[in-house]
């Protein structure tokens, strides 16, 4: 696979990334602020955070039903045809988008967040393409440039999203600007998935629809020992990524009262920080150390910063924290994914990629749901919980035997014996 081929995959990714990067912090404002206008000034702070939870939940919960039927469709058909749905998915989903926040309407943005959820499967498809193509000696450093282009997406949506928006600079700008942005960036990324981008591996041509598939897959995870045990850590880890990332934005606004602006400069942090823990730092700790050591050790590193950001009283130490919080993330992140690879045959690489990507996706719908009810509690109660299941999630990382390859033969250039 050339260069222009690689490029193609880790735009999917920066993009479908990127975009989250830029409607978070634009929710927040459009919901959570009662001087934006978009919902009655009389609206209580409870029904804002209901809308909020709503709007992200439905997305994760439709990601989590479309996902793992993605990815196995992408096994069965190919990866391109898979990529290509979700680019237009993710094309719609964004159109419903702008044209709810114009008739300020929140049916439109649960529908186009539902659209967007259910064709959001292009993280898992990209994944299974890089390994495709990946030994095994390459490929943990492979998907640690795919999460770095991840990052890059989690720097480049705040940019866009802060800079496009902000009035202050020209007063023609609003929140719907970067959204209409991100989708032309998405059909830039359709035009050059159909140009430069062929699957490298045979498929059977045929697939069964099944919407509910994400269940059943699960429940075939469960039953095998090899991911059963790194899904659990995984699955910890990510529902204690899931509190943080989400409700973030809305901890920063109560506490510092950062604008859309402020926001997007933490979640450009976030990005930043992930690049370099998954882009920089996975190849010299895997050198040094196992697997599960460096899963364990980057989680109690993730629950150490997430516990300075909450005892900040200073915005810019809060924000600083992030740094190294989401650089032990993107090194967790990135080695859960090659021991989930290295867990299944060749051919349930795809399929593999989607229970990650379902387990991801299942947590951030517990996350939309139950978030704004313990905000409504206490505001740093997410955040607390968080910091106990990274904990948790480190002492299982090397209690479980969470590293049991599929088979020892190496595996050669596009999956050949």
């Amino acid at each position: 696979m050339d260069k222009k081929a690689l490029f193609t995959l880790y735009f999917v990714v920066l993009l479908d990334v990127a975009g989250q990067g830029i409607l978070i912090p634009a929710l927040t404002t459009l919901i959570i602020d009662p001087t934006n206008g978009f919902l009655p000034a009389a609206t209580s702070a409870a029904t804002r955070n209901f809308y909020f939870g709503l709007i992200t939940g439905s997305f994760f919960f439709c990601w989590f039903l479309g996902a793992t039927m993605i990815a196995s469709y992408s096994d069965k058909v190919g990866r391109k045809k898979a990529l290509v749905i979700c680019l237009i998915g993710s094309v719609l989903g964004y159109v419903l988008t702008i044209i709810g926040i114009y008739i300020q309407s929140i049916i439109l943005l649960v529908l186009g967040r539902i659209v967007a959820g259910f064709t959001a499967g292009s993280q898992s498809v990209s994944q299974a393409a890089i390994i495709d193509i990946s030994t095994d000696e390459n490929r943990t450093e492979n998907l640690g440039r795919l999460v770095a282009a991840l990052a890059a997406g989690l720097a480049f949506g705040p940019i866009v999203g802060g800079i496009f928006s902000d009035q202050a600079i020209w007063s023609e700008l609003n929140v719907t600007v970067p959204v209409y942005i991100i989708t032309a960036c998405l059909l830039l990324n359709l035009v050059l998935l159909l140009k430069y981008f062929e699957d490298v591996r045979e498929t059977e041509g045929n697939f069964a629809l099944n919407p509910l598939s994400a269940f059943s897959e699960l429940a075939e995870a469960v039953k095998t020992r090899a991911i059963r045990n790194i899904s659990i850590v995984f699955f910890a880890c990510v529902l204690s990524m899931t509190l943080f990332y989400i409700y973030a934005t809305v901890y920063l606004f109560r506490k510092f009262e950062f604008t859309t602006l402020g926001n997007s400069v933490a979640m450009l942090v976030i990005g930043v920080g992930m690049a370099i823990g998954s882009g920089y730092l996975i190849k010299p700790l895997s050198d040094r150390f196992t697997p599960e050591r460096i899963v364990s050790g980057a989680l109690m590193v993730m629950a150490l910063f997430q516990g300075l950001f909450l005892l900040s009283g200073n915005e810019y130490f809060a924000v600083a924290s992030l740094l190294p919080f989401v650089m032990g993330y993107g090194i967790a992140y990135t080695n859960c994914l090659s021991i989930f690879s290295d867990a299944v045959s060749e051919d349930k690489q795809g399929w593999v990629m989607g229970i990650s990507i379902s387990l991801f996706t299942f947590a951030g719908g517990i996350v939309s749901i139950i978030g704004e009810g313990l905000m409504d509690i206490f505001l740093q109660l997410p955040f607390l919980l968080s910091i106990a299941g990274m904990i948790t999630a480190s002492i299982l990382a090397i209690s479980l035997k969470i590293i049991q390859p599929y088979k020892a033969s190496p595996r050669t250039k596009n999956g050949c014996h």
